[in-house]
């Protein structure tokens, strides 16, 4: 990320946190950080490499699939089927 980015992105979060004063250095090396992160390579293990530990987190990952669970009805709302 070029300097200008960051400039833009530590004034954007200055400004969001109601544009303290005294606290350039804190917001300047939070972009300086976001942009970083944004810039590093995303790493691909094939399936095939991956080590013991890298397996246990996929499965763990698979478990939590989907990721959100269905939107709970209370049980005191009446049932939409009985309605029709």
């Amino acid at each position: 990320m070029d300097e200008q980015h960051i400039r833009e992105r530590a004034y954007f979060l200055w400004h969001k946190e109601g544009r303290p004063l005294g606290r350039d250095a804190e917001f300047w090396e939070r972009a300086r950080s976001q942009a970083a992160e944004m810039a590093e390579p995303a790493i691909h293990t094939p399936l095939g490499e991956r080590t013991p530990d890298e397996r246990k987190i996929d499965e763990g990952l698979i478990e939590t699939f989907p990721a959100s669970d269905p939107i709970a009805v209370p049980s005191d709302s009446p049932d939409p089927k009985e309605s029709k």
